[in-house]
C-alpha cells in the first residue's frame, strides 16, 4: 500500500504552491489592462519567492499528523494575507501598481486563497482518511508497564487517521504471554528481549516511559535506547490531560514546562487594552441597567444591594468579587459554610432567581475590570472553599490562576457552569479554563463575548 513520507509531501507542496500561485498570477496580469507590462515582470519572481519564504516560515510545510483543520486554516489565512500585504508594498514602492487592474488583483487574491485552502486542507482530508484505511501507517514498539502501554495503544486505536500501529510491547515487569488487551500485542518481553527486537526489526518509532521498578535510571535508558539508529520518543506517563508540554531551557539546561501557562508581556498588555476599551463603552451604556437592578435589589429583601465575596485572582492572590445580591442574607453562621446554588434553592429572591436566569448579577464584576483584578474573558473565579477543596483533588487546578479571572469563559459558553453535582463536572470546567489559556488569542475572547450574549438565558444557572 501507498506510503509517503512527511518529507516527501512537503517538497511536493513546496513546489506546487508558488508554480500554481505564480501561474495564477500570471493569467490574471495577461486578463488585466496591464496586458503583461515590463514593470510586472519582477513580480513573476518576487511572488514565488515569497510565497515560499512566508508559507514555510508559518509551518504550512511540516506534517499534518497532528495539526487541526482550524490551526490549518488560520495558518493558511494569516500567511496568505502577509505574502499579498508584502507584494502589494513592493508594487507600491516601485510604482507599478497603477498598471494593475484592481479585479485582476482581487481575483488573484481570492484565487490564490481558494488554491491554498484546496491544496492543504483536501490533502490532509485524504491523508487522513488514506491512514484510518490502513496506508501510509507508522511502526511502533513500546516500553513501559502495562497501564501506560494500554493507555497509549487505546489512544492509537481511537484515533486511526494518525497513522500509527504499536507492533511490538516490552515491558520492565515480567508479563504472562496472554496477558493483553484488545489494543495491545502480547508482550514480547523484557528488556533483554527488546534489545535482541532492536538488532533484527524494522520499525518507525520506540517510544518509552520512564520507569524506575527496575532500578534503571533515566540517564542509563537514554544511554541504551540512544543507541538505536530509529527515532526515539519519551512518552511521560504522569502526564495528565491538562498538561500543555514546551520545551526551554535555563542557560543551557533543558527544561520542561508542563503546563506552559506564560504569556508574553505584548499578549498581557493588548488583553487588558482591550478589556478597557470595552468595559468603558459597556460602563457608559448599562449604566441605567444597572441602577434599575440595584433599585430592584434592594426593595426585593432586606440587605446590601451588592455580594462581595472573596475570590482566588492572577498567581492565586485574593480580591473582592462583586455581584448583585440574588440571596437573602444568612446569620453569621450560616456565612462561613460556601453552598452552591441549586435548582429551586430557598435561598434565592424572586429578583435575584430573575438576575441569575440571564446572568445579570455578574454585571457589577465590569468594576472588577476595571480595577484589573479581573478580564472580561477568563477562568471564572470560585469561591475560596471551593478552590481550596478541589485543588487538591484535580492536577493543575490552580495554574487557572496563571491568568486572570473572567466574567465569562471558555467553560460557560460550552456548557460547564451552574452547580457541579460531581467531580467531573469540575474537572470538564477545569480542562476548558485549561485549554482556553493554552488557545488563547483575541479572537478567542470576541468569539467567546459574542458567545456569551447569545446563551445569555442558561438552564445550567439558578
Amino acid at each position: 500500500m501507498l506510503r509517503l513520507h512527511g518529507q516527501d509531501i512537503a517538497r511536493l507542496q513546496r513546489l506546487l504552491d508558488p508554480l500554481v500561485l505564480t501561474l495564477l498570477f500570471l493569467l490574471f496580469d495577461l486578463g488585466g489592462k496591464g496586458g503583461g507590462s515590463d514593470a510586472w515582470l519582477p513580480f513573476w519572481v518576487l511572488v514565488p519567492l515569497t510565497v515560499l519564504l512566508i508559507l514555510s516560515r508559518a509551518g504550512l510545510y511540516t506534517s499534518y499528523r497532528h495539526r487541526s483543520l482550524r490551526v490549518l486554516i488560520r495558518r493558511i489565512t494569516t500567511s496568505w494575507l502577509l505574502v499579498l500585504s508584502l507584494l502589494l508594498t513592493a508594487a507600491f514602492l516601485s510604482k507599478s501598481s497603477a498598471s494593475f487592474s484592481r479585479l485582476s488583483s482581487s481575483l488573484w487574491a481570492f484565487s490564490g486563497w481558494l488554491w491554498l485552502l484546496s491544496n492543504h486542507v483536501l490533502l490532509r482530508k485524504w491523508l487522513r482518511w488514506h491512514r484510518s484505511q490502513g496506508g501510509n501507517s507508522r511502526t511502533i514498539v513500546y516500553w513501559g508497564l502495562p497501564d501506560a502501554a494500554e493507555a497509549f495503544a487505546e489512544q492509537i486505536a481511537s484515533n486511526t487517521w494518525m497513522g500509527y500501529q504499536v507492533i511490538a510491547w516490552f515491558s520492565p515487569v515480567p508479563m504472562r504471554p496472554d496477558q493483553h488487551s484488545q489494543n495491545l500485542p502480547s508482550c514480547s518481553g523484557g528488556l533483554r528481549e527488546l534489545r535482541d527486537w532492536l538488532k533484527i526489526r524494522d520499525v518507525d518509532r520506540l517510544v518509552f516511559s520512564h520507569v524506575t521498578r527496575d532500578g534503571l535510571g533515566m540517564d542509563q535508558m537514554i544511554q541504551l535506547f540512544g543507541d538505536c539508529s530509529i527515532p526515539i520518543v519519551y512518552a511521560p506517563h504522569w502526564a495528565h490531560p491538562t498538561m500543555r508540554f514546551t520545551v526551554d531551557s535555563i542557560g543551557t539546561q533543558p527544561c520542561i514546562d508542563l503546563w506552559g501557562s506564560e504569556r508574553s508581556l505584548l499578549d498581557r498588555q493588548l488583553k487588558r487594552s482591550f478589556d478597557l476599551f470595552l468595559t468603558g463603552i459597556g460602563v457608559v451604556l448599562i449604566a441605567p441597567l444597572l441602577l434599575v437592578i440595584a433599585i430592584a435589589v434592594k426593595l426585593s429583601s432586606p440587605g446590601p444591594v451588592f455580594y462581595m465575596q472573596d475570590r482566588y485572582g492572577l498567581d492565586g492572590k485574593r480580591f473582592k468579587c462583586f455581584k448583585f445580591r440574588s440571596m437573602r442574607v444568612l446569620d453569621t453562621a450560616d456565612q462561613q459554610v460556601v453552598k452552591q446554588a441549586t435548582a429551586d434553592d430557598p435561598r434565592i429572591t424572586p429578583v435575584g432567581s430573575f438576575l441569575r436566569k440571564w446572568s445579570l448579577d455578574e454585571l457589577p464584576q465590569i468594576f472588577n475590570v476595571l480595577k484589573g483584578d479581573m478580564s472580561l474573558v477568563g477562568p471564572r473565579p470560585h469561591a475560596v472553599q471551593h478552590n481550596e477543596l478541589y485543588r487538591k483533588v484535580i492536577p493543575g487546578y490552580m495554574q487557572r490562576h496563571a491568568y486572570k479571572p473572567g466574567i465569562t469563559g471558555l467553560a460557560q459558553v460550552s456548557g460547564w457552569r451552574g452547580e457541579t453535582r460531581n467531580l467531573s463536572d469540575m474537572e470538564n470546567r477545569i480542562y476548558a479554563d485549561l485549554a482556553y489559556q493554552r488557545d488563547w488569542s483575541l479572537k478567542l475572547d470576541i468569539k467567546i463575548l459574542i458567545k456569551t450574549f447569545l446563551r445569555l438565558r442558561s438552564g445550567n444557572a439558578y
